[in-house]
């Protein structure tokens, strides 16, 4: 049986609608914890194979995903494939992915395998050229996938361990993925021939390059987290490379651009402090 995992964060509830729409028919249950402050149970009344767990605070999506991982552990499915709450899959992608696993678990032992991510606006693809480690006719092998849409059998995470719930939010599949790879050999493959439309935040150019726009909240644990990665024997060389040359670009346009720079120097300053300390 296969299981969908959506966390949840005041989402977008027309946007959520079509998504739901189209993932529910290709799975046996999906599984939404909510780590928003109020309970949403009536939006899910209607709705079949929904299993709805309110929060009623924020625990990160590390942790939350946790808790969708055990459900379906401890409900014997086999397979669980996660969403995130503005992604709208294609209704064959759970087929497609499923048979590309099945296919290529007997050449490769695989961690994850998932599509390719194409931005809802501009149409363009997100696939960076140094996360891709070899291309073959119908995959990429991938340092890391999204987790919105990534697909994969339940025993991996009996192998690998859960999700680092010390993230919190950001980093939290590479991390995963990354330890899927340098201690088990895993393989982490993004197919060729699947899309799903999907958004990883809002980007400006700064000083001719493009620059991922987060709230001060969330640039604190990417800040942290940066910090914490870059010590850890598994993380690739070409993620801290390339994180480190961007990090005092950020810094710079968050402590300069935005009208609550104030905010922001606060975040920059406790995830620089928070993570040296670490």
């Amino acid at each position: 049986m296969i299981g969908a995992i959506v966390i949840l964060y005041n989402p977008d509830w027309d946007l959520l609608k079509e998504g739901l729409e189209a993932l529910t028919p290709q799975v046996d249950e999906v599984c939404i914890i909510d780590n928003s402050s109020i309970d949403s149970s009536a939006q899910f009344e209607n709705i079949g194979k929904v299993r709805y767990i309110p929060l009623l605070k924020n625990i990160g999506i590390a942790a939350a995903q946790n808790i969708g991982i055990k459900h379906f552990f401890d409900a014997n499915f086999e397979y669980v494939i996660f969403s995130d709450q503005d992604s709208v899959m294609p209704n064959n992608l759970v087929e497609k992915l499923l048979y590309a696993y099945n296919d290529l678990k007997e050449k490769i032992d695989i961690g994850a395998i998932g599509p390719i991510p194409i931005n809802r606006h501009t149409k363009k693809k997100y696939v960076y050229n140094d996360n891709i480690i070899a291309q073959e006719q119908l995959y990429y092998e991938m340092h890391s996938v999204i987790s919105s849409c990534s697909f994969m059998p339940l025993k991996n995470f009996h192998k690998v361990g859960l999700y680092d719930e010390n993230l919190f939010i950001d980093f939290v599949e590479q991390d995963w993925c990354w330890k899927a790879r340098f201690y088990h050999h895993l393989k982490i493959i993004m197919l060729l021939d699947a899309e799903v439309q999907h958004e990883l935040g809002q980007y400006k150019k700064f000083l001719g390059r493009d620059m991922n726009i987060s709230s001060p909240f969330r640039l604190y644990f990417q800040i942290r987290n940066l910090l914490w990665l870059i010590n850890k024997e598994y993380t690739p060389r070409y993620w801290r490379k390339l994180n480190l040359k961007k990090l005092p670009l950020k810094l710079l346009y968050y402590t300069v651009i935005p009208s609550n720079r104030l905010q922001y120097m606060k975040s920059i300053f406790r995830g620089l402090r928070d993570g040296f300390k670490n």
